[in-house]
């Protein structure tokens, strides 16, 4: 559900009768700048660990990117960001069928980053784009599972976790120098194998993770 949210608001910004504006602004250029914004992530496993449970939180960092804005109006560039989650969540499960088991299931993101390309039209002080390319996370996984009578299942690990990312977003340049934005990411960050002890034994799980991010941010040009 909150996907879709997402999606119609970048429909929205896509929409807007201002994009007609023409204020002959010209992209082209080098930028950094600064974002905030809120993660929801969603961890599943098919394996294994009873890991299934969402992550939420706020987000920040800092990018830089290249734009071109060419002869016809299309703008194409890359952006490069990087970034700091405060994104964590937790289930807890108690199975008394016949025997008493209480699993404990929590996990956060730290950081992430990503690398992209981007595709947009420059409609004078509007730039409505979408973007793609490559992305990366830092999980942390914490499970622990007791059957009772000493037997418990832990995992404790801390991985880098590639995949890849696509999404819209809306530019608003207040200046030639100076532009706000409002952007969507979705990411799929694959599905990474973690290793823990069972009854004292060796076992491990794949566990996926994917996310959805809206953002605001501020880019400076120059």
């Amino acid at each position: 559900m909150k996907r879709i949210a997402c999606l119609a608001a970048v429909a929205a910004m896509f929409s807007t009768p201002a994009l007609a504006t023409d204020s002959g602004h010209n992209w082209s250029g080098f930028y950094v700048g600064a974002h905030a914004g809120y993660d929801w992530f969603e961890t599943e496993t098919n394996d294994y660990y009873g890991y299934d449970h969402d992550l939420d939180g706020f987000s920040g960092g800092i990018q830089v990117g290249y734009d071109h804005q060419h002869p016809n109006g299309i703008v194409t560039g890359f952006i490069a960001d990087i970034g700091l989650s405060e994104a964590s969540g937790s289930r807890n499960i108690v199975d008394t069928g016949g025997i008493t088991v209480v699993t404990q299931t929590r996990s956060k993101t730290e950081a992430y980053s990503t690398f992209r390309g981007r595709l947009g039209y420059a409609a004078g002080a509007f730039l409505p784009y979408l973007t793609g390319g490559i992305a990366w996370a830092r999980q942390e996984v914490d499970y622990f599972q007791d059957f009772g009578f000493g037997f418990t299942t832990n995992v404790n690990e801390t991985k880098n976790r590639v995949g890849w990312t696509a999404g819209a977003g809306l530019e608003y340049a207040l200046s030639d120098r100076m532009s706000v934005k409002a952007e969507y990411l979705y990411m799929d960050l694959g599905s990474e194998n973690y290793a823990g002890t069972w009854f004292g034994l060796p076992v491990d799980g794949d566990i996926d993770l994917t996310s959805d991010r809206v953002s605001l941010g501020v880019n400076f040009r120059f």
